[in-house]
Formats: C-alpha cells, structure tokens, sequence
C-alpha cells in the first residue's frame, strides 16, 4: 500500500478547485457571456415572471429601469402599448391597433413562436421563443434591421425592373402599332400591283420592294412573337411531327436566300418523327436557319436530324464566324446581338423567341460554337410515332376566291383601297366600309350576301370588330365566316383578341397569308 504525503493530496485538490471552480462563479461568468452577447436574452418562469434579462434586452424598451427580475410578461406588453414603441408585428394586418397588438403579442408568446416586431425607432427584431421543462420561457431577439433593409431595397429594385419592363412593353406596342398601319397599306398595294405587272423588270424591282417588306414586317413579327408569349396566348397543339415533310419545306424555303449568298444549303432527308407542334417547331428551326445564313459568308449551312439516345437532336450547323462559347447562353436572352456586321441586323429578338418557344414544347436548346470555327444550334425532341394522312390536293387560289363576293371592313381609307385592288387582281368580287355606319352601302355595291368579311379590330367611335361583326350577323340573319384583322401587341389585348373566337392575322399584313386564310373559309 502507497501513502501520499498529506501536502500533496492538497495541492491536488487544488487544482481540482481550480478546474471545476464553485458554482457562483460558473453562473457569474454565464451572466458575463449572456450580457456581451449582441442578442437579447430573457427567460420567463412558468407564471410568466422575468428570472433574468440582459442589457440589450432593456434597451428596446422606453423604461427600461421597469424591466427587471418579477416583472410579468403582460405589464411590458402594455407598457409598449403605453409608449408606443412597437410600430409593427408580422402577426396584425398593416396599421396600429392596442387591441390586436396585445391580443396577437400574449397568443404568439403562449405559444412561444418566433414572429418579427419593428421597434418605434425603425429597428427589426427577430423574435424566438421557446418553452422549458419547466414550463417557462427562454427569449432570444436578433436585431435584423440590416436584413430587413437589403430585402427591401431588393423588392423596391425588382419592382423598378418590372415597371420598367412593363413600361418597354407599352412603348413597343404602341410604337408598332402606329407603324404598323402604313405598312400594312403598302404590303397590300405591292402585291395587288404586282399581280398587274408584265415586264420582267417591272416584277424584279417589285419583287425586291417585296423583300424589303418581308424584312420589316419580320422585324414586326419578332415583336408580336414577345408580346403573344407575354400573354400566354401561345398553347402548343402537340402532335406527331413527321421532319420529312418539314425538312423539304424549310429547305425550298431557305434555298433562294442560300443561293443569293454563294452557300452551299444541305437539308438531310429523314423518316424521323417527333412530339411536338409543327408550326411552333418550323418557327425554331427558321430562326435557326435564318441567323445560320446571315451570319455564314462562306461555306455552307447544314441541315439534319440525328439519334441521340431516347431522343432526337435536329441540329442547323455552319460554317461561319462562330462566337465565344461563354456567350452561348447569352445569345438567348432579349436583344442580344452578337459583334460584327451581319449582327447590326435584326433587333435580337429572334433566338429568344426560339428559346421560350422551345420551353413550351419540353424541347432542349443547345449550342456548340467557337470562334472561327462555326457554329451548331441543336433542339432536342422525344421521339413520337409518324402518322401521315394523304392530305386532300388545295384547290387553286384562282378557282378558290374567283368570284366570291368579301366585305371589308375598315376605318382607314388608304388600306380599303388597296385591299379592294388586291381582292379584284384575286378574281374578287368585293366592297368595303369604313365601319358599321356605311356598311349597307357597302352591302348593296356587293350585290348579294357576302361570302367572307375581313374586319378591322380597331375601328373609329370606340367600336371594335367582333361588336360590327355581330351587328352585320343580325342584319344578314346568320354569321358570316370573319377574319379579324389587328395591329395591336398589347399582351392583354392580345388575349382578348385571339379569344373572340376569329382567325386573326397581324398587321402588317402579308397577302398571301390572308389568301391562305380565305381559301381555307371558303374551300
């Protein structure tokens, strides 16, 4: 057996007195940490009493020598109430009211809840209360006043943004309107002159007034694509898309501008089908195939489609500048123009539109480029099932519109000109008014019922088109199959219009699309 001299058992307890020191100093120095903490810290027995708060704590209080050990919770919240040094608490609709601040404070602190509370001062505090076993409560506030500042100048700068959206959505809108009625009487006043040309010259130079327009009026259309997309008047019609047919069309389609380039254009033939919309579909892959030529000064453009696992990629590749990949992303995003020259045309609508297209379809974008070396655009599609029907031959638009009788309806003199000689150059027989008001006049140079109308929305004394519409139903005692014609891009017109029940085109307005249209109601 070891005995240890007496004078060093005690220097071991010692320094176990020093390791473990006495209770009163534990709790002295957990008051000290509490204290310097930048949180406020109190707890509540369980008859709702304060034990103990730290200085932070007082401070948020106009009296804070009243905030001390006893106090009841309910005698500070009327003492806020008193001095009204709470402005705001997340629980009450905006506005002060005693009452409902009492009743809301006492239920979330019975509750012990977190909520936040704005002091007189402007402060924000984050409040977070929780019960302890022995039935009190233990409070701990963190002023989050810089927080609360950040998410404000954030919400008020989002807000900006969208007004500031908001109010470029209008200007283009309204801008594209007022343009938009000009070009549309001259579109209709080339094609029904160059229906009466003879000499090749003649129908060359109005041939390439004719490219001009088609130039502005994709311009315009690029715009009406945003704002239709912005109204959600855009819904896909998913159906099996045979690219055969699509691909021989794109590539009669695209050929003549190849050519006029020196380019090399190589559509790919294909058996493929994909789930899709055809109209949606064709719009992405000619913005593909537009920009591919533009942007392409030598070389070629290829078209093609190709397996990629469980799904199809169609790909548009060629042979021009390329770009930075790290712009890859970019080029989706509005009025984004790439560097150089063939980028100063357009408004770089074009490849955003593609991209929100291909989001409605559940269709994938990518891009593979570098620069000098050309570049790939690429949409991928599920695959679908092809189901092609032999479609009946379209009657000849000679035979189709020769000698029908059409009413148009529009409050702006130059275009009834130029519509009615576009309608006699198609074999028509036609008439136009201005409006409800002349529209008998105009019923009785048509000598019989007409057969089609084509009727401006907008029209003069705050009438609209499907109201004239409905009018001259009454009058010829049963509808008459109506093309609603509009310059308007405004999205919450847009819906209104295109749910008017109508086939509706947008000015400017293309000739041939409204001989489609009126072939289509007449066949």
């Amino acid at each position: 057996m070891v005995v240890f001299p007496m004078h060093w058992g005690d220097a071991m307890v010692a320094q176990d007195q020093q390791r473990c020191p006495p209770k009163d100093t534990q709790a002295d120095s957990l008051i000290d940490a509490i204290e310097s903490a930048s949180e406020a810290f109190v707890i509540w027995d369980a008859e709702d009493r304060m034990v103990f708060c730290n200085s932070r704590y007082k401070s948020f209080f106009a009296e804070p020598e009243k905030v001390r050990p006893g106090v009841r919770f309910d005698s500070l919240v009327e003492m806020n109430i008193a001095n009204t040094s709470v402005t705001e608490i997340s629980l009450l609709p905006a506005g002060w009211d005693p009452d409902q601040y009492r009743r809301a404070r006492l239920d979330c602190h019975n509750l012990a809840s977190d909520t936040f509370i704005q002091l007189r001062d402007g402060r924000w505090l984050q409040s977070r209360e929780r019960r302890t076993r022995e039935g009190g409560i233990v409070g701990v506030y963190t002023d989050i006043t810089d927080r609360k500042r950040a998410e404000e100048a954030l919400a008020l700068a989002k807000r900006a943004a969208e007004e500031a959206n908001l109010a470029k959505s209008r200007f283009l809108a309204a801008a594209s309107h007022d343009l938009r009625q000009p070009l549309h009487a001259v579109g209709i006043l080339v094609s029904a002159l160059s229906a009466r040309l003879e000499e090749d010259r003649q129908k060359e130079i109005a041939g390439q007034i004719g490219e001009c327009l088609e130039t502005v009026s994709g311009l315009f259309d690029a715009l009406l694509d945003i704002s239709k997309l912005d109204a959600g008047v855009v819904a896909p019609a998913f159906a099996p898309v045979p690219l055969g047919p699509l691909l021989k069309v794109l590539r009669r389609e695209f050929m003549p501008q190849a050519e006029r380039k020196g380019l090399r254009l190589t559509v790919l033939e294909s058996r493929l089908a994909v789930r899709s919309d055809a109209a949606m579909l064709g719009r992405i892959l000619r913005n593909f195939l537009s920009n591919a030529i533009k942007y392409t000064e030598s070389g070629g453009v290829v078209l093609g489609v190709r397996r990629r696992g469980a799904e199809f990629r169609i790909d548009v590749i060629d042979s021009g500048p390329g770009f930075d990949p790290a712009e890859a992303q970019a080029v989706f995003h509005e009025f984004h123009r790439l560097e150089g020259a063939a980028a100063q045309q357009g408004i770089g609508l074009g490849l955003s539109i593609a991209d929100r297209l291909a989001r409605l379809l559940e269709h994938r974008l990518e891009v593979a480029t570098q620069p000098g070396a050309g570049a790939r655009f690429s949409l991928y599609a599920a695959p679908a099932e092809a189901t092609v029907a032999a479609a009946a031959p379209m009657p000849a638009p000679s035979r189709v519109l020769s000698g029908r009788r059409l009413l148009l309806i529009d409050d702006d003199p130059e275009i009834r000109r130029a519509a009615l000689l576009l309608f006699e150059a198609w074999g028509c027989r036609c008439a136009a008014a201005s409006g409800l008001e002349d529209a008998a006049a105009a019923l009785e140079r048509l000598d019989g019922r007409p057969e089609a109308m084509i009727v401006d929305y907008h029209l003069k004394r705050g009438r609209t088109g499907d109201w004239v519409a409905a009018r001259l139903a009454e009058r010829l005692g049963a509808p008459v199959p109506t093309v609603m014609v509009t310059g308007e891009t405004a999205p919450e017109l847009l819906q209104k219009v295109q749910g008017l029940g109508f086939p509706v085109l947008h000015k400017p307005l293309q000739p041939m699309r409204l001989r489609a249209m009126l072939q289509h109601l007449l066949a």
